[in-house]
C-alpha cells in the first residue's frame, strides 16, 4: 500500500514522543509499504517558526515534503483562546479558532492532502494540532488518527469528538488512551487497534555519565522542564522531601526548560545530552521519575524497564498507573505524602528496585516492539482495506 504519514515535525533531531513514534513506525512500515512524510518546515513546538526549506527531502531513506507554517504561535493570543475554550461558554467557532491557534497552521499540507489520490491510507498524528485534525478530514474515507490522546483540556472539546467519530480507523497507543477518546467522544464506530510502540535504546555503560560527572547515586527525570509535564510540582515535592530527608540524592535533569529550575543544591540540570548519554544516566539512576499528568505513551518510562531500572510516577495519569500495574515495573503516588513515601521506600531498598526494574524489562522485551506495532497496523490496514491484502 502507498502510505503517507502526517505529523507536525518531522527529523532525526527533533524531540517529542509523538514525533519518535512517527519515526518509528514509519520506518517499521517500509519494510511491507510505500511510505512517504508529510509534515511543516517547523522545528520547535512552542512557535512553529519555519526553520526547515520546504519541499521534497530525505530523511533515514524516507521521502519528506515540508511544507511551511503560514504564521508562528502566538503565545498570548493563544492563551486566551484556550482560557476561553476551557473555562468559558462558547461555539463551535471558538473551538476551530483554537485549532488555528494551536497551530502549526499549514493549509498548504492540508490541501495536498486532498490532491494525493495516489495515498491509500493517510495516518495523522496528534488530534489536537491543526496538521492531524485538518489533515484527518482532507483525506476523508482514507484518513486514520493516531490521536496520541491525553487526560487534558483539549479532548473535552466537541470539535474533536467530531473528528474521532469522523474518521475510518485509530491508532491507539495504550489501552488507557482508547478508553480516554471514547469517555470523552463516545463509542467510537471506526475500527481501532492499541499497537504500542517500539524500542530505540542501548545500553551505554558507565563512561557517558562519567564524562558528565554524575554521582553514584541519583534520581533522574528525562523530558521537557515544562507545567504541562508536572515538573513544577515535582520540584516541589522533590525540595520538600530534600529538606526533610538530608541523605536524599540528587535529582538529575535531562531536558530543555521552559520553566526556571530552582537553586538547590540537589538538583542539577544537564542540559541536552546524546543518545548514549542519556541511555547511560538512565542505566545508572536508582529511580526514573515520571510526574507528567498528561501521557498517552510514556518513551523515558519504557526505555527506563528496557534499561531495567524502576519508575515512580504520577498516578493521576491512567496511562501511567496502568503501564505500572501492567508490568509490575514501578510504584505511583497521587500526592507529596505518596511521593514522600514511595521514594523513600525504593531508595532504601536496592532489591526492590532492582526486582521491579527486572520485571519492568521483561514486560517490554514481551510487548514492545516496532514489529509488534507495525503487525498492528497491518491488521488494521487489512481490515479497511477489505481484501486482505497489506
Amino acid at each position: 500500500m502507498k502510505l503517507a504519514l502526517v505529523i507536525q515535525r518531522y527529523g532525526e533531531d527533533i524531540a517529542g514522543g509523538s514525533e519518535a513514534h512517527a519515526r518509528g513506525l514509519a520506518q517499521a512500515l517500509r519494510t511491507t509499504h510505500d511510505v512517504e512524510i508529510l509534515t511543516t518546515c517547523a522545528r520547535d513546538y512552542l512557535f512553529w517558526k519555519n526553520e526547515f526549506e520546504p519541499g521534497v527531502t530525505t530523511v533515514d531513506g524516507l521521502r519528506v515534503t515540508r511544507y511551511p507554517v503560514k504564521k508562528p504561535r502566538d503565545q498570548a493570543r493563544f492563551g486566551a483562546v484556550s482560557d476561553h475554550v476551557f473555562n468559558e461558554p462558547h461555539d463551535r467557532e471558538a473551538e476551530e479558532r483554537w485549532i488555528i491557534e494551536n497551530g502549526p497552521w499549514c493549509p498548504e499540507l492540508v490541501a495536498a492532502i486532498k490532491t494525493r489520490t495516489d495515498v491509500d491510507f493517510f495516518l495523522c498524528y496528534s488530534y489536537r494540532y491543526f496538521t492531524a485534525a485538518k489533515g484527518a478530514l482532507a483525506a476523508l474515507d482514507r484518513a486514520i488518527l493516531v490521536p496520541t490522546a491525553e487526560e487534558d483540556d483539549a479532548i473535552r472539546l466537541g470539535v474533536f469528538a467530531e473528528l474521532f467519530q469522523s474518521v475510518r480507523g485509530l491508532l491507539c497507543l495504550t489501552p488507557e488512551e482508547r478508553q480516554l477518546i471514547e469517555t470523552h467522544a463516545g463509542t467510537i464506530k471506526a475500527p481501532s487497534r492499541v499497537i504500542g510502540s517500539g524500542m530505540n535504546v542501548h545500553r551505554s555503560g558507565a563512561a557517558p555519565r562519567q564524562r558528565l560527572r554524575a554521582p553514584e547515586s541519583y534520581v533522574l527525570y528525562v523530558g521537557r522542564i515544562d507545567k504541562n509535564k508536572g515538573v513544577e510540582t515535582l520540584f516541589r515535592h522533590f525540595t520538600w522531601l530534600a529538606d526533610e530527608w538530608p541523605e536524599c540524592p540528587p535529582l538529575l535533569l535531562v531536558g530543555h526548560p521552559v520553566i526556571d529550575i530552582p537553586a538547590h543544591p540537589k538538583i542539577r540540570h544537564l542540559g541536552y545530552v546524546s543518545d548514549e548519554e542519556k541511555s547511560s544516566l538512565i542505566e545508572g539512576a536508582d529511580v526514573v521519575l515520571m510526574p507528567s499528568r498528561f501521557e498517552s505513551l510514556s518513551m523515558i518510562v519504557l526505555e527506563a524497564w528496557a534499561l531495567g531500572r524502576p519508575v515512580l510516577v504520577n498516578a493521576a495519569c491512567a496511562v501511567l498507573e496502568g503501564q505500572c500495574r501492567r508490568s509490575n515495573g514501578g510504584l505511583y503516588y497521587r500526592d507529596y505524602a505518596e511521593f514522600q513515601a514511595m521514594l523513600l521506600m525504593l531508595m532504601r531498598d536496592a532489591a526492590l528496585r532492582d526486582a521491579l526494574g527486572a520485571q519492568g524489562q521483561a514486560y517490554v522485551n514481551a510487548t514492545y516492539s516496532w514489529e509488534q506495532a507495525a503487525a498492528a497496523t497491518n491488521d488494521l490496514l487489512r481490515e479497511l482495506k477489505g481484501d486482505g491484502s497489506c
